[in-house]
C-alpha cells in the first residue's frame, strides 16, 4: 500500500537535454603504434581524466563508446543551468587533456586530441528495454545524435555547439559563427558554432546590462530603503540588508539598480561577488575569482613571478608590509610563494584565520577611505570560510561607512551575528500593472490585449519569467509586426515553455522524486484540486495510502510549488506558478497523459464519487 507507488517509479518521461559528446581524434592511428595493453591504459587515463571534469559539473555518463564518451545534462536529475554545465565541461576536458598530454609525451612520445559537440533538444528518458538488454536512464531523440554529429565537425582540440545550445550560453562564453552546416540524417543545415573561452561575465544581468536595461518595474520601495541605508553608510552608520527571494523574483536587478545609483558618487567604491554552485566546496571562492578576475587582473597564461609581482604592487599601494602580508595573499589565490617568500609555518586552520583577518582588515580599511559598497549575491551557493568572512563584517559595522548588501533564496538562512543594523526585504512577485510594464519593455511596442493579459497570468508576477515569455512569443511565428504594435495571426501554443527556463523549472521538480509523480498528476487536473480529487484518481488504480499522501503534498507545500487552503472540507491545492504546472504536465508521456485524463475524467463523472466537482467545462477538458 503506498500513496504514488504507481507514479513514483523511474517510468519515462518529456524533457529538455543538452548531451556532450567527446571522442579522441586519430584514435586508429594511434591505435597502431600502441601495444592493444599500453592502448588501453591510454584510453583509461584519458576516461578518468574526462569523468573528474563530468563529475565537477555534475553531468551523467550516460555511455562509453571506445574511446567516445556521451553525456547528459538534466537527466537523471536537473540543475537550471545544464547547457553552460556542458558548456563548462567541454572546456574543462580540453584542459585536462593537454595536462595529461604532458605526461604522455614525456612517457610515451604521444599526445591526444579531443573533438567535443553539444547540442540541446527535447528527448524521452528513462528505462528502454527489459532483462539483458535493459539500458537504464536512456535519452532517445534526435539529441544525442546531433550532439555526435557536431562534434565530428569539431577540429581537433574544440568546442562546437549547436544554435539551441549557443541560446542557452550567449553571453556566457566567447563563440566563433561557424555558419550554417549540413549533418548527416538531418533534413536541414544547421548554424553552428564554436566556443572559444569563458567571456568573464557571471550573471544573467551582466550580459543583459551590455545592451542595456529596461526600467526596474513595481520596486521603488524597496529600492528607495537601499538608498537610504547607502546614504547612512556615508555617515559612518554602516548596516546589513538581506535581499531574500525566490529564482528570477528580481534580486539581481534591485542590487544592479542600487550599483548604478552608487556609482554616481564620485567617492564611492564597489565590492560585488558572485557565488557559484559550481564551487561551493571551495574556500574563499567568490572573495578568489573578485581578486583575480577584478582587482590583479590575473590572466591566464600569467607566469607564477608574474601574479607575485600583481600582488606585490597591489600591496604596496596600499601600504602593507610584503613579507608579513604577501604570503598570506599568495596563498589564498593559489600561487606558490616559497621561492620569494618565507612559506607559512603554521597549521591549515590558522593559515585560514590569517586569510579571514586580512580580508576584513582590508575591506574596512577600503571603508574608511571613501564609502563602500559591498555586494555578495547567491548566498545559498556561498562556501563556509566567505560566510565566515561576512559575519566578520557583520559584527564590524558600527561606525563604518560600509552598506553590506547580500541576496540568497528562502531556503537559504544566513547564521548572522545577532546586530541591530540588518534588515531584510523579502521580494514580492509584481502586481499586474507592473508585470505589464515588463511585458511592454521586452516587447517594445504594444501586444494584443489578449496576449499580454495572458502572459501577466502565466508569469504570475516573477520578472525572469515575464521577459522570458514575451521574448518566446516575439519568436514564436504568431505575431505580425506593425510600426507601432503587434497583431495576433494564431493562436499561442498551449503550455510552452521557454528553453531558457525549462532546466530550471525542471530542477524544482527533480529534487523531489517521489512527490513529483503527485505533481504530475495534479497538473493533468489542472492549476487547482481538492485533495480528495487527486486521492480519487490514484484509487482508480491502487490501493491509496493516505498519509503518504499527504506527506508527498505537503513535500510540494514546503518546496513551494504548490499552495494549499486548507479551509474547507477537503483541503484545495494549486501551482504557485503556471508554468510549474505546465512543466510538470509537459514532461509526461503523451501515452501517460491520456491515461491520466481518461482516469479523472470517470471520477468525474462518477454521481457517487465523493470527489465530484460540478464543471462540466473540466469534465469536457479531461473528454476531449
Amino acid at each position: 500500500m503506498a500513496g504514488t507507488s504507481a507514479l513514483a517509479s523511474r517510468e519515462a518521461e518529456r524533457r529538455q537535454l543538452t548531451c556532450l559528446f567527446c571522442d579522441l581524434e586519430s584514435s586508429v592511428a594511434l591505435s597502431a603504434r600502441l601495444d592493444p595493453e599500453e592502448l588501453r591504459e591510454v584510453i583509461a587515463q584519458y576516461q578518468q581524466v574526462c569523468a573528474t571534469v563530468i563529475r565537477r559539473y555534475e553531468g551523467y555518463i550516460a555511455r562509453y563508446f571506445g574511446d567516445g564518451i556521451l553525456v547528459y545534462f538534466g537527466f537523471p536529475l536537473a540543475h537550471e543551468d545544464e547547457a553552460q554545465r556542458a558548456v563548462r565541461t567541454a572546456l574543462g576536458i580540453l584542459e585536462a587533456v593537454e595536462q595529461l598530454n604532458a605526461r604522455l609525451e614525456r612517457d610515451r612520445g604521444i599526445g591526444l586530441h579531443a573533438r567535443l559537440g553539444i547540442h540541446t533538444g527535447l528527448v524521452v528518458a528513462g528505462d528502454v528495454g527489459d532483462g539483458h538488454a535493459l539500458e537504464t536512464m536512456a535519452a532517445i531523440g534526435e539529441t544525442p545524435n546531433i550532439a555526435a554529429r557536431l562534434q565530428s565537425l569539431a577540429s581537433p582540440d574544440s568546442v562546437v555547439i549547436s544554435a539551441a545550445t549557443f541560446r542557452l550560453i550567449a553571453g556566457y562564453f566567447n563563440c566563433l559563427e561557424l555558419g550554417f552546416r549540413t549533418l548527416r540524417g538531418i533534413a536541414e543545415p544547421m548554424p553552428i558554432y564554436q566556443v572559444l573561452n569563458e567571456s568573464g561575465a557571471r550573471t544573467r544581468l551582466d550580459i543583459a546590462s551590455q545592451r542595456g536595461l529596461p526600467p526596474m518595474a513595481g520596486r521603488t520601495v524597496e529600492l528607495d530603503s537601499l538608498i537610504e541605508g547607502w546614504r547612512r553608510a556615508g555617515h559612518g552608520d554602516g548596516s546589513l540588508v538581506d535581499i531574500v527571494g525566490e529564482p528570477g523574483i528580481g534580486k539581481s536587478r534591485l542590487i544592479w539598480a542600487l550599483e548604478e545609483h552608487v556609482a554616481q558618487a564620485p567617492d564611492a567604491s564597489l565590492v560585488k561577488l558572485a557565488c557559484s554552485p559550481y564551487y561551493q566546496n571551495t574556500a574563499f571562492y567568490p572573495i578568489v575569482d573578485f581578486l583575480s578576475r577584478i582587482v590583479l587582473q590575473f590572466e591566464r597564461d600569467d607566469t607564477v613571478e608574474q601574479r607575485l609581482d600583481k600582488i606585490d604592487g597591489y600591496l604596496t599601494q596600499y601600504g602593507f608590509s610584503l613579507p608579513e602580508v604577501a604570503p598570506v595573499v599568495a596563498e589564498l589565490l593559489g600561487v606558490p610563494f616559497e621561492q620569494r617568500y618565507q612559506p607559512l609555518d603554521v597549521p591549515a586552520e590558522r593559515r585560514r584565520h590569517m586569510i579571514i583577518d586580512w580580508l576584513v582588515r582590508t575591506v574596512l580599511g577600503r571603508a574608511e577611505q571613501q564609502p563602500l559598497l559591498f555586494v555578495a549575491e547567491d548566498l545559498q551557493w556561498a562556501d563556509a570560510s566567505s560566510l565566515a568572512v561576512l559575519s566578520q563584517l557583520v559584527e564590524h559595522l558600527a561606525g563604518a561607512r560600509l552598506l553590506l548588501v547580500v541576496s540568497f533564496r528562502p531556503e537559504f538562512s544566513p547564521a548572522w551575528p545577532s546586530t541591530s543594523r540588518a534588515s531584510t526585504i523579502a521580494l514580492r512577485r509584481l502586481d499586474p500593472e507592473a508585470s505589464a510594464n515588463v511585458v511592454r519593455g521586452v516587447a517594445g511596442r504594444a501586444l494584443p490585449s489578449e496576449i499580454l493579459a495572458e502572459l501577466v497570468a502565466r508569469a504570475d508576477g516573477v520578472p525572469l519569467y515575464l521577459e522570458e515569455l514575451t521574448k518566446l512569443v516575439l519568436e514564436l511565428d504568431v505575431l505580425r509586426q506593425h510600426e507601432r504594435h503587434f497583431e495576433l495571426v494564431r493562436p499561442l501554443p498551449r503550455h510552452a515553455i521557454p528553453s531558457t527556463l525549462a532546466d530550471s523549472l525542471t530542477a524544482r521538480l527533480d529534487r523531489l522524486p517521489r512527490a513529483k509523480g503527485i505533481a504530475q498528476l495534479g497538473a493533468t487536473i489542472g492549476r487547482e484540486f481538492s485533495y480528495e480529487l487527486i486521492a480519487s484518481v490514484l484509487r482508480e488504480d491502487q490501493i491509496v495510502d493516505d498519509r503518504a499522501l499527504r506527506q508527498e503534498l505537503d513535500q510540494l507545500v514546503n518546496a513551494e510549488l504548490l499552495l494549499v487552503d486548507p479551509s474547507g472540507r477537503t483541503p484545495r491545492y494549486s501551482f504557485k506558478h503556471a508554468l510549474i504546472q505546465d512543466v510538470a504536465y509537459e514532461s509526461l508521456l503523451r501515452s501517460t497523459r491520456q491515461e491520466y485524463h481518461q482516469r479523472i475524467a470517470r471520477v468525474l463523472s462518477d454521481p457517487s464519487s465523493s470527489a465530484l466537482e460540478i464543471a462540466p467545462e473540466l469534465l469536457a477538458h479531461h473528454y476531449t
